[in-house]
């Protein structure tokens, strides 16, 4: 048996063919939707980019313990339990916070990992003229791109090039998984010229939205749209690629493939550009995703169970048949595939010290903080940050849990941490206050799919607090956070 994940980054699904897009042109997303099981339901876990991916190999929450930051030690991780059983795992990525401090410890646990720069302002090529600050991000961005002339510079080429060299060398072989990891499309829209073609023959120079509040019919937000879409029309084009190669050498019939996302990004929804800072809107949330496995014929079908990030990892374990371990809390997919099985009744979702959000697939109830001080911890062992360890201050502040407080931990004893006040530094929209802004959300997304009006039920709302209480309690969510949101323990 095989595996193969193919994993973007902010990929909005509204934009999608297969989920009632009509401008994007992605004829290999179509493709890909004909050749797979399309699920209509499926969530994100924790925000934004590691937190997600700690996710992807672990199959439990992030938020409710700890922010942006490495793989602990005492995590189970994907690739190395495949290791663990004799299943060959390669990455292939241009996603640049796996070489930054606070994500540093995921692409070392694959047997093998091709790393391939110059994504958004990734610290790679060197030039001192304009120099003022480390961390210029923008300005990195602009050397950059210098260096990524012609399509066959680009990183996403790139990336997906690595991968085909992979399984052009592999195919024949059995026991392996491979996860292809773009970066794409995440702003700044850095896309060859002929893709901006197929959407417009003007000047388009808007590719990098601000985080913040925007009118929705602003000329950055028409520009930012098409730039978004020409870059979906450049990961349509080399997703293309890859499902040529799985035809060409048959490797449906014992292959599986999964093609998903992150998070997704608001493109002038509700008035917003990016994510972290606003309530956790369907945009952001409520993802693409696509599931072959070939021993359970469902091409071309749809799943309307719910599903999110932590059930990728025992998804993957159960396709080698291999079971998930005791502190996943994800389950696989492949149930959901053989008949739409229910596999949960409800799911949490969130930023580290923002609303918690939980959803049934009807209703989304997004409960507000109600204390902000003296109720939020980071619990780590590894105190990174993006781009550099916590502070001094902060860890003058660190106290040490008692053994087992969290069984996930294995009985380690860990770092508890004070939290900034911001789940990743040098990012102003990460303030964690911000939730206050917005209060308590109800939303029946039977009625109102676009989430324009909140509904006031005390019923609804004392149900899906219920419901979030419990996935609290089975995450192991720290006293203090039931504290911080006013739950009864």
């Amino acid at each position: 048996m095989r595996a193969i994940t193919i994993m973007y980054d902010s990929l909005n699904r509204k934009y999608l063919p297969c989920y009632g897009d009509e401008i994007s042109i992605m004829p290999n997303f179509r493709r890909l939707a004909e050749r797979t099981a399309v699920f209509d339901k499926f969530y994100v876990g924790s925000l934004p980019c590691i937190p997600a991916r700690r996710e992807l190999q672990t199959g439990r929450y992030n938020f409710l313990h700890r922010c942006w930051g490495p793989l602990e030690p005492f995590d189970d991780s994907l690739p190395s339990i495949l290791g663990e059983h004799g299943i060959y795992s390669h990455c292939v990525t241009d996603h640049a916070h796996y070489w930054q401090e606070g994500g540093s410890t995921y692409h070392t646990k694959f047997s093998s990992c091709e790393m391939i720069r110059g994504q958004e302002g990734d610290f790679w090529k060197g030039k001192v003229d304009g120099f003022t600050e480390n961390l210029d991000l923008h300005r990195q961005d602009a050397v950059n791109r210098e260096a990524m002339q012609g399509e066959e510079n680009h990183p996403h080429y790139q990336t997906c090039k690595s991968a085909l060299e992979f399984l052009e060398d592999n195919y024949r072989q059995d026991n392996w998984y491979l996860h292809v990891e773009y970066f794409d499309p995440h702003e700044p829209y850095f896309v060859p010229e002929r893709y901006k073609k197929l959407y417009t023959d003007k000047d388009a120079p808007f590719d990098w939205p601000f985080y913040g509040e925007v009118e929705p019919d602003a000329k950055e937000v028409q520009e930012a749209q098409l730039n978004y879409r020409a870059v979906l029309s450049m990961i349509d084009h080399y997703l293309g690629e890859i499902l040529d190669f799985m035809d060409a050498h048959d490797m449906w019939k014992d292959t599986m493939l999964i093609v998903n996302t992150d998070h997704g990004y608001m493109l002038g929804e509700k008035g917003f550009f990016g994510k972290n800072y606003m309530p956790c809107y369907e945009e952001i949330v409520h993802t693409p995703f696509f599931l072959w496995h070939p021993q359970i014929r469902h091409a071309g079908e749809r799943r309307n169970a719910l599903c999110q990030t932590i059930d990728i990892a025992p998804t993957i374990l159960d396709c080698f048949g291999i079971a998930p371990t005791a502190d996943m809390m994800g389950r696989s997919l492949l149930p959901v595939l053989e008949d739409d099985r229910c596999i949960h009744d409800a799911i949490l979702f969130g930023y580290f010290g923002k609303h918690v959000n939980v959803t049934d697939g009807r209703y989304v109830y997004m409960r507000s903080g109600r204390k902000t001080e003296g109720c939020l911890y980071n619990y780590t062992l590894l105190p990174l940050h993006m781009f550099h360890p916590f502070t001094e201050e902060e860890l003058k502040q660190t106290e040490t849990t008692l053994t087992g407080e969290f069984s996930f931990t294995k009985g380690i004893p860990v770092m508890k941490i004070p939290a900034s006040g911001a789940t990743s530094p040098n990012n102003t929209c990460y303030q964690y206050e911000d939730h206050i802004k917005y209060g308590d959300l109800l939303f029946d997304l039977e009625a109102d799919p676009y989430q324009q009006q909140p509904i006031q039920d005390g019923g609804i709302e004392e149900q899906m607090l219920e419901a979030m209480r419990a996935l609290m309690k089975a995450g192991e969510a720290p006293a203090e956070l039931y504290e911080r949101m006013g739950i009864e323990k």
